[in-house]
């Protein structure tokens, strides 16, 4: 067992889930990947500390109140039907009875009862109130009785059915691990959407890869042959898929039923949770947008004036015009203009796309150019067919 660095007395383990649901959105990427405990100790303001190089995390580091930790009204207790403290101990003070109990029974028949996502202690909170019931009787004056609510009879706090009789010594971590709709919760929501995005942008990036890769490998002096024709190939089912990941988004993040009650505990991180995600997701779309519309706007990039000195008659320079065969987009052009520009005696080069033809002017001392841009433009992935004798 874990002890806390703050206090020196013992831990319980808690889940990474917790951690995520509870903590604030400025603080979830310093989670890391270590082994998490929760302190108990109420006077100690660390609330979760790793093992390891893991950090701490302190009261003022969650996006809820720790109810057991705090001094001020009302501090919550069930996070998931909201019950508190002073709420408990006010039914006593009323009526000499606590319902709370049967209550929260009744209620984990249905689907909210969410501990480790809602619940700072990162499980089930029903011996915490069974310990406040036994205490608010006490501050009225009488001993709790409790052969209806024993110790020891109940396993699983957030089973359902009959078996539901009283409350375990030991909780389980993960009691309600088997609840069901956990894809309406505020992380896995926060989770689909990112993941969807985070699709949908990949998918994209390679729906335009015919264009933007060749060029890549060009500036790094890598033979880009067979790339373009490759992508291009798949770039219809690239962008389906796109398309889909950002149609999962939007039903996710938009469109799924929200099983987190309005007001309870859970509501506040679900929104900013909700916000996140809708941020990303749009951040996506635009990227989307720009990748898969890449190979209409690359030409613009990289187009470079034409002169009119450039293509003005010279003597000492031989001009020929190439078919091109295999370009699938302006972005092709632009990378094999440049590949072709370093050939030596070659003073002028205009690769066009939606010619598919190629000038280049080079050295007319040297009339082994010609054959030289031919294995240039192949090694560039393409096929070059001289049609313009010089």
């Amino acid at each position: 067992m874990q002890n806390c660095p703050s206090c020196n007395r013992p831990g319980r383990k808690v889940k990474r889930v917790t951690l995520e649901s509870l903590l604030r959105a400025d603080r979830l990427a310093d989670i890391g990947d270590e082994p998490y405990h929760v302190c108990l100790t109420p006077e100690c303001e660390t609330v979760y500390f790793g093992t390891g190089n893991a950090g701490t995390f302190v009261k003022s580091d969650l996006s809820v109140r720790f109810g057991l930790k705090e001094t001020e009204p009302a501090r919550p207790l069930c996070f998931c039907f909201a019950h508190s403290i002073e709420a408990i101990h006010d039914e006593i003070r009323r009526t000499g009875e606590s319902t709370v109990l049967d209550s929260i029974k009744a209620d984990m028949k249905g689907p909210g009862c969410r501990c480790e996502y809602t619940n700072p202690m990162g499980g089930c909170c029903l011996k915490s109130v069974q310990e406040v019931v036994d205490q608010g009787f006490k501050l009225a004056g009488r001993e709790e009785t409790t052969v209806e609510h024993g110790v020891g009879d109940q396993k699983d706090c957030c089973a359902s059915g009959a078996a539901q009789t009283g409350f375990a010594d030991e909780v389980r971590d993960d009691c309600c691990a088997t609840q069901p709709a956990t894809l309406g919760t505020g992380v896995t929501r926060r989770r689909a959407g990112v993941i969807a995005a985070s699709g949908s942008v990949l998918a994209a990036i390679l729906s335009s890869a015919c264009c933007w890769l060749p060029l890549v490998l060009i500036a790094f002096g890598v033979s880009a042959a067979g790339v373009a024709g490759f992508f291009e190939a798949y770039r219809p089912y690239f962008i389906t898929g796109a398309m889909a990941m950002l149609g999962i988004g939007f039903y996710t993040v938009y469109f799924r039923r929200e099983t987190c009650a309005p007001n309870s505990a859970c509501a506040a991180p679900n929104r900013r949770m909700r916000a996140f995600s809708r941020i990303m997701l749009w951040t996506a779309t635009g990227l989307v947008g720009a990748f898969v519309f890449f190979p209409n706007y690359v030409g613009h990039l990289f187009a470079a004036p034409i002169s009119e000195s450039a293509l003005a008659p010279d003597v000492r320079l031989t001009t020929a015009r190439f078919h091109i065969e295999g370009m699938t987009c302006d972005g092709c052009a632009s990378g094999l203009r440049a590949a072709l520009a370093k050939l030596p005696d070659v003073e002028f080069v205009e690769v066009d796309y939606p010619t598919k033809t190629a000038v280049v002017r080079y050295a007319a001392e040297n009339p082994l150019v010609a054959d030289q841009i031919v294995e240039a433009v192949k090694a560039n992935g393409y096929s070059a067919a001289m049609v313009e004798n010089p």
